[in-house]
């Protein structure tokens, strides 16, 4: 076998293809291209946030939201009062979240934007909600659900610090473009828009 080349298993030998998320190595073992993985993880959770963001203006059209916003088990009296303003930021967030992180621009800003609509939904809906639903307490025996908000929400936090690639950012070259330097406020432009 030549060097470069990788073992397929019983099709014989063929050069590595560089194109895939996950190639084979010599010894076996397999290998993440971490930087692909995580931008299929951006576009993925993206998609699903703006599914759901599109899902909130359905919700407020047929006048649902009211509904949503009253069945939270944290709702004060100024959340129920402007159930429409609270369901359209959230709309808002969630779709313009989800829209940046598929595309791939303002991924940090959207990411961290993103985190904290889900997690203001997470707080305002109990914690995750099950003990609440069922009337018991936070002391239930084999209570271990925290809810799947907070683990939306936790994939977002990830995406704030993780790699910007393959994305509108990326393929336009935006950090080439943005000034190369080492000013604060270079960095800060690069950080909000790459």
């Amino acid at each position: 076998m030549k060097p470069g080349e990788v073992e397929l298993g019983m099709a014989g030998t063929a050069e590595a293809n560089q194109g895939n998320a996950i190639e084979r190595m010599n010894n076996g073992v397999w290998e993440f291209d971490s930087v692909k993985v995580i931008s299929a993880m951006r576009i993925i959770f993206g998609a699903a946030f703006l599914f759901d963001g599109l899902m909130k203006w359905y919700l407020i059209a047929t006048g649902q939201m009211q509904g949503v916003v009253d069945g939270m088990y944290y709702t004060p009296a100024w959340l129920t009062a402007n159930w429409l303003a609270f369901g359209v930021i959230t709309g808002l967030g969630e779709t313009f979240g989800g829209l940046f992180l598929v595309l791939g621009i303002f991924q940090r800003p959207a990411a961290a934007w993103s985190f904290l609509v889900m997690f203001s939904i997470w707080v305002f809906g109990g914690f995750g909600g099950f003990p609440n639903a069922i009337g018991a307490t936070w002391d239930t025996a084999g209570y271990t659900d925290i809810g799947g908000d907070i683990m939306f929400g936790l994939v977002f936090l990830f995406l704030v610090f993780a790699p910007t690639a393959y994305g509108l950012s990326s393929y336009l070259r935006l950090p080439e473009r943005i000034a190369a330097g080492d000013s604060l406020r270079e960095k800060v432009t690069r950080a909000l828009v790459c």
